[in-house]
């Protein structure tokens, strides 16, 4: 009987354990997502550097420079479309916003195009032919991938770029651009120094003069002597000339004073008109006939009439002399 008792709740646990639910894993699907907002790019520095990497704060027109800006994304900086640079003048000193348009005398505007294509470097300044870019030796990131990145310009100031020699300066602003916006920075406070420039294909050809003349209207006179002059400033004109003329045989010394008491010796009066009565004493170091110039555009200004007047003295040996009579442009 008691056999028969065990089997009994034997089977009766067998019962319930086949009757008591069954351990399993399942799972499904939910899909996620989501879209970062888009970033506006920021600049973290912008600035002019020389061949050495170091900063500058003055600029000389037609000197090439090195403009460096820093600027990110929080997309990647490959989501930047466009990076610009603007050197402006600041007439007043007051830190005013870029004009944001080109112009010979006042401001230059480099710009990196992602889509540019062959033309991917620019410069624009209006309508100047001497404001230039590199565009061989510019450079842009390395990694389009990372989060901040380096652009850096190679770039030359134009002929005209206005001189600040006063409360004036010049500022630059960087911008950085993608889709939704930009980001920018400026930084202040460079001087523009003084640019001038000068050309002439003119010659002096006296002639043949007697011995003792000299020093009157329409006698030895060379006029119509034309000279270019290109400055971003005010300037002076000066003469001067070569402290000895070389002759196939003998030598001719010049008089700064103008007397030319002693044999071989000849002088000049030199002036930016024909007028005689307002002709200069030409000396070897330069001599100011006109201390009125101005600031030019990039053709300069032509002065056409400048005159020189031949003095010799009373004893001079017969030969053919030659000499240099130097014009100069100079700041003012």
């Amino acid at each position: 009987m008691k056999l028969i008792r065990f089997i009994g709740v034997l089977m009766a646990l067998a019962v319930f354990f086949s009757l008591a639910p069954v351990a399993m894993a399942d799972e499904d699907t939910v899909t996620g997502s989501f879209t970062p907002l888009n970033v506006l790019p920021t600049v973290t520095a912008v600035n002019i550097y020389d061949s050495g990497n170091s900063t500058i704060t003055n600029v000389s027109p037609q000197v090439y420079y090195f403009v460096k800006i820093s600027a990110g994304d929080g997309n990647t900086i490959d989501d930047i479309d466009q990076i610009d640079v603007h050197l402006f003048l600041d007439a007043s000193g007051t830190d005013p916003v870029s004009p944001g348009s080109g112009n010979v005398t006042s401001c230059g505007i480099l710009t990196w195009d992602k889509d540019g294509g062959g033309n991917e470097w620019t410069i624009d300044a209006g309508t100047s032919v001497t404001w230039s870019v590199v565009s061989a030796n510019c450079t842009k990131p390395s990694n389009m991938t990372a989060a901040i990145g380096e652009w850096i310009f190679v770039m030359r100031v134009g002929k005209v770029a206005t001189e600040t020699p006063a409360a004036g300066n010049w500022d630059v602003y960087g911008e950085a651009i993608d889709g939704s916006g930009s980001g920018d920075l400026y930084t202040r406070d460079k001087e523009m120094l003084w640019y001038g420039e000068i050309a002439t294909s003119a010659t002096a050809p006296f002639g043949g003069v007697n011995n003792g003349s000299g020093f009157a209207d329409n006698v030895n006179e060379v006029t119509d002597i034309s000279v270019t002059y290109i400055s971003n400033g005010n300037f002076d004109q000066l003469v001067k000339s070569d402290a000895t003329w070389d002759g196939v045989t003998f030598t001719a010394d010049y008089d700064s004073t103008g007397t030319c008491d002693d044999p071989q010796e000849f002088s000049l009066m030199a002036y930016d008109s024909d007028v005689f009565g307002s002709a200069v004493q030409v000396d070897t170091t330069g001599v100011n006939i006109d201390n009125t110039g101005t600031q030019t555009d990039e053709d300069g200004i032509d002065i056409t009439v400048n005159t020189l007047w031949l003095k010799i003295a009373l004893v001079f040996s017969n030969d053919t002399y030659s000499g240099n009579i130097v014009y100069i442009i100079a700041d003012r």
